[in-house]
């Protein structure tokens, strides 16, 4: 393989429309968050003094997220997505500015810090779930591997740089003027985001217009009844279904980050800047990983590269757990988030090619709400292991059951090793499901016509 086809694969950004603007304006509203999440830490500890209240202000956010991830994957497949994005991105302006004008009182409110990160992880459960759905139909069946892989980056990067620059800017210029530079950046991103044009679910009318409402008498399903009809879709397809259980497995079974602090002290007699450098390790993996991502656009068999990066993240985890010196804990962090990078980029794959477009905002809302609970479960899990047999046996034994739990997932779905990366998977009965003629992931019609 040679250098140049490593580089990260800028193909579907050549060929025009409005990914490269959709791109841009996640990179920098994922920047505006990671300020505010720092900021949002900072704020609660100093007012309190408490970790238990800073995991609180993290419960309540999650519970937003969780409960906007379910709604939004119902609206997303019925709604203009366009709008949905839309109205996450203009909250999200309102909540930063209402943080900052709290910050710069003289007695900052704590319920206002509660109550904003409830509604901000609502709105902004439901603005991701439909730019998840929408991403597939921007782009062409030949590019949906360069786009996950895209998206990734940029979810890599504003991970990455987000906090380090918010910790800066709370240093250096406090936290109401980190606060104001979060909502001015996500005031930048609506209005950019203006600029896109109607992107109904494919086969669906703009927002508006007469032809959007159902027939007389044809009542639209109930949230309950669309969320059983995209876990029925789910349960029908062996590729989705396959997807979400070996990330579950890996989310349950190998989630070290729980333990850094105690294994930063336990383990490597370190402090709190120990556990700053174990936690910047796996980003590092993942950030070259991103960056030298070119060859997933190329690969047929997405299953088998997910299935070879999540076994190499379980045996990094193990490596972690049985490492006697920092130096080679931290090679098999960076193994590990390079490995989580190359898995998230074909989970992405897999799931836009093989879920119809009426159906993708509901996946990719289950696919987003397991994606924020397992981890945090699995921490949970780890925690408990820590504490009967050390952090060290508790890390590598989850190392081992997420390698052993994916050998059974594969054995359970032989047929998918001859999965070519073609999207051929609506033979379930959740896919026949789906009206003929509504394209799929990777159709132009919708909103690539409607730009």
């Amino acid at each position: 393989m040679r250098i140049r086809e490593l580089a990260l694969d800028l193909s579907p950004l050549r060929a025009g429309g409005p990914l490269g603007l959709v791109l841009a304006t996640r990179a920098l509203a994922l920047l505006c968050i990671g300020l505010t999440s720092v900021g949002v830490v900072v704020q609660v500890y100093e007012q309190t003094g408490s970790s238990v209240q800073v995991g609180a202000v993290s419960l309540v956010l999650g519970a937003g997220l969780l409960l906007g991830f379910l709604v939004g994957g119902v609206l997303a497949d019925r709604r203009d997505r366009r709008a949905l994005i839309l109205v996450g991105s203009g909250w999200a302006v309102v909540t930063f500015a209402a943080l900052s004008a709290n910050a710069a009182a003289d007695r900052p409110a704590l319920w206002v810090v509660y109550l904003a990160g409830a509604l901000f992880g609502f709105t902004e459960g439901v603005a991701e779930t439909a730019l998840t759905a929408v991403v597939p139909s921007l782009v062409s069946e030949e590019h949906i591997p360069a786009t996950g892989a895209l998206v990734t980056v940029t979810t890599t990067l504003g991970a990455i740089a987000g906090p380090m620059l918010g910790g800066v800017l709370i240093v250096g210029l406090g936290l109401a003027a980190t606060f104001g530079i979060a909502a001015a950046g996500t005031a930048i991103t609506t209005l950019l985001l203006t600029r896109l044009g109607p992107m109904p679910p494919t086969g669906a009318r703009p927002t508006g217009s007469k032809e959007s409402e159902p027939p007389m008498g044809v009542v639209q399903p109930g949230v309950l009844d669309a969320l059983r009809e995209g876990f029925a879709f789910i349960r029908g397809s062996r590729v989705v279904t396959a997807v979400l259980v070996v990330d579950l497995c890996a989310a349950l079974f190998a989630t070290p980050t729980a333990l850094y602090p105690q294994f930063a002290e336990e383990r490597f007699g370190g402090g709190p800047e120990l556990v700053g450098l174990l936690t910047t390790a796996p980003m590092i993996g993942a950030a070259v990983a991103s960056l030298a991502s070119g060859w997933t656009g190329r690969t047929r068999h997405q299953w088998r590269v997910l299935c070879a990066a999540v076994a190499v993240w379980g045996l990094a985890c193990l490596g972690f757990g049985l490492s006697p010196l920092l130096g080679f804990g931290l090679f098999f962090l960076a193994l590990g988030g390079m490995a989580d990078t190359i898995s998230e980029i074909m989970r992405r794959t897999l799931l836009m090619r093989h879920t119809p477009d009426p159906l993708q905002g509901r996946v990719s809302s289950l696919w987003l709400a397991q994606a924020m609970t397992a981890p945090a479960l699995g921490g949970v899990l780890a925690g408990l292991a820590a504490s009967a047999v050390g952090p060290s046996t508790a890390v590598a034994a989850g190392g081992a059951l997420c390698v052993g739990s994916l050998c059974l997932v594969a054995l359970l779905y032989p047929q998918l090793w001859r999965e070519t990366g073609e999207s051929t998977e609506h033979e379930s009965e959740g896919a026949q499901d789906v009206p003929a003629g509504d394209g799929g992931p990777g159709s132009n019609s919708g909103a690539t016509a409607a730009t």
